[in-house]
């Protein structure tokens, strides 16, 4: 049995998506869920719990603690199973992906962290959301394949020993991603998930900047851990000269990260460690 653990904070918008999708091809004796609702003022347990008469092994915590990382350990203090799933609530993963994954890191043991590949629905975003996507998904850091992290990642008994709690930080993902070398993680092609894209370039950046934060922090915290760095300029470059109808999608996309950055920098001279940004654009 191998055990999925959801983090959950106000997430009724989309906790039915989430659940419906998760149980689809999934047998309760196999796996394990357990959703943590951290410090929820809506009715996302309620939700949830009605999955109880479809999925038996669903176990549904509520916390006070308004925190993705004490809901993460705590998820962890009951769970039993390996490999252990971490997914956001605002995604879209089927069952029978995540049984696929499992099934491929069961049959690879030199593959400690993995994830499904990473769909981006976009189709209620603006045009510069849409282009970042674009142009990002062609990005060496995506396209080769070691885009693990972005919503889910995967741990391997073995891979989950290499730390034991998730340390007070925001990007439990790019934490965990900086643990293993290239080799050790893997998207996994055979098998895919959906992430809903913002609609706006302002709340693209709200989160994305929330993205390039978490990896500062990580980077000042753990300065011997081989953070995830953003492509460079000279693979946009690459592309653009490959494909030079991507120009204004290029610009609009240094446009985005010049602004994370500028964003980030200013947070991280402020010491600010608990702002937490959320696209709710994504969730209506």
């Amino acid at each position: 049995m191998f055990s999925v653990i959801i983090p959950a904070h106000n997430e009724a918008n989309v906790i039915d998506r989430c659940l419906t999708h998760m149980i689809n091809g999934l047998l309760p004796e196999d796996c394990e869920i357990i959703l943590v609702c951290n410090g929820c003022t809506d009715d996302t347990a309620d939700k949830a719990r009605a999955y109880l008469q479809d999925y038996a092994n669903l176990k549904v915590i509520e916390t006070d603690v308004a925190s993705k990382v004490h809901a993460l350990n705590l998820g962890d203090e009951h769970a039993k199973g390996f490999p252990r799933a971490y997914i956001d609530a605002d995604i879209a993963l089927d069952g029978k992906a995540l049984s696929e994954t499992i099934r491929i890191m069961d049959h690879n043991s030199s593959i400690l962290v993995a994830a499904p590949k990473l769909n981006v629905d976009a189709s209620r975003s603006n045009f510069g959301v849409r282009a970042f996507y674009t142009v990002w998904m062609q990005l060496p850091y995506f396209s080769k394949g070691q885009m693990v992290g972005s919503g889910v990642f995967i741990l391997s008994k073995k891979g989950r020993s290499h730390f034991q709690r998730f340390p007070e930080i925001i990007s439990d993902d790019g934490y965990v991603r900086s643990l293993f070398s290239e080799s050790e993680r893997q998207m996994i092609k055979e098998a895919a998930f959906t992430i809903f894209a913002p609609k706006t370039l302002k709340n693209l950046i709200k989160i994305k900047t929330r993205v390039r934060f978490g990896n500062m922090e990580v980077a000042q915290k753990y300065p011997s851990m081989s953070i995830g760095k953003d492509n460079g300029m000279s693979d946009i470059i690459k592309l653009t000269l490959k494909k030079p109808w991507l120009c204004i999608h290029s610009l609009l996309y240094i446009y985005v990260q010049l602004q994370t950055k500028r964003l980030s920098k200013a947070r991280m001279a402020a010491a600010d460690f608990t702002t937490w940004e959320r696209d709710d654009s994504s969730r209506i």
